[in-house]
């Protein structure tokens, strides 16, 4: 008979974000999960056949938080630059998390074109733009504000949220006009 679990999958992920907000990705380990949860190895192993699917749990916990996070953009106008700002607010905050995004191959951010393609219809209504147009104006504003995101990890007291606003804010009149004025990007 299999023994029974004594801690939920949900459990040992949420255990192994705290180790990661605490002390940074490569501190997940099976030791320090067990430590973190008060048990041995076994019962995290009873539940997770692996390191790799603890870490996979881990991630899935992560774009669950930032999920929350930014789940009322669509209350402010743009919605867009909501997003952005709070991608770099979490980012800044939550440091060690924001670097899981960054992991090659990673999807934690799989909803976020879609919820940025969502908010770009609103200006894709205000400014008559073609769909390739909102494509590229996504392109931009997104590798901008990860760019942004990732700069103010490293010094987020460079970066306070009116610089980042007003830098937001003129990267897509800057874009919007070049994409109004016809020339090919």
């Amino acid at each position: 008979m299999p023994r029974s679990a004594f801690f939920s999958k949900e459990a040992i992920a949420a255990a192994g974000l705290e180790i990661i907000r605490k002390q940074g990705i490569e501190a997940l380990t099976a030791r320090a999960l067990s430590k973190q949860l008060g048990c041995s190895l076994s019962p995290i192993f009873t539940v997770f056949e692996d390191m790799d699917e603890i870490h996979a749990a881990v991630r899935q916990a992560a774009a669950a938080l930032f999920s929350d996070y930014v789940k009322d953009i669509y209350d402010y106008q743009p919605a867009f630059k909501e997003y952005g700002m709070r991608l770099i607010r979490f980012a800044k905050q939550e440091q060690n998390i924001f670097q899981l995004f960054l992991e090659r191959g990673n999807s934690l951010l799989d909803n976020a074109p879609e919820m940025a393609l969502k908010c770009l219809d609103e200006i894709k209504e205000a400014y008559q733009l073609a769909d390739e147009q909102v494509r590229t104006l996504y392109r931009q504003l997104w590798a901008f504000t990860c760019g942004i995101a990732v700069l103010a990890t490293q010094s987020p007291e460079d970066y306070p949220e009116e610089l980042i606003s007003g830098m937001i804010s003129t990267q897509l009149i800057s874009t919007l006009s070049f994409l109004k004025s016809g020339r090919e990007p």
